[in-house]
């Protein structure tokens, strides 16, 4: 009888222990969303924390200024660099990248950029902080043409790969 118990015992933990992540995430909310309500409002707020903006007034300089802003602009690089761990769950990413690993690279190295700005931030590193969030951009730009500009329709709709 104790033989059967460890087998019993041996299998259920083996069909509980999936390497694919099976039940221990709850990706519901699809790549489009994630990106949508969580990296793109962070990215794209963050990106307006740095350089110059040319104005009737004169030359602004958009680089944060008190430490509320600098705050600010930490929480959204963090924001982002935990956007690229999300991508890599299972269950996330467009199927065509299923094969393919430069998905899982363009997600790493949005983490990657997203701390690189993070760290600049920390230092109040105003210079640092827009190289940094340049090639922050850079990653997106490309990512998005590999996995975002193929897929979009004329009227600007996104139709992801079936």
């Amino acid at each position: 009888m104790r033989g059967e118990w460890l087998v019993i015992c041996a299998l259920l933990a083996a069909s509980c222990s999936r390497s694919d992540g099976g039940g221990q995430f709850d990706t519901t909310l699809s790549t489009q969303q994630v990106m949508k309500h969580v990296i793109d409002p962070a990215a794209i707020a963050l990106w307006g924390r740095a350089g110059t903006m040319e104005t009737e007034n004169g030359t602004v300089y958009l680089t944060p200024e008190t430490e509320e802003d600098w705050a600010a602009a930490e929480r959204e690089a963090a924001i982002v660099a935990e956007g690229g761990n999300l991508l890599l769950l299972p269950g996330r990413g467009l199927k065509l990248a299923a094969s393919d690993n430069d998905w899982a690279r363009y997600a790493r190295d949005l983490t990657r950029a997203a701390l690189a700005v993070k760290a600049a931030t920390v230092k109040r590193d105003a210079d640092r902080m827009f190289k940094a969030g340049a090639d922050l951009y850079q990653v997106c730009t490309d990512c998005h043409e590999k996995y975002y500009g193929p897929f979009l329709k004329p009227d600007g709709t996104f139709v992801p790969p079936k």
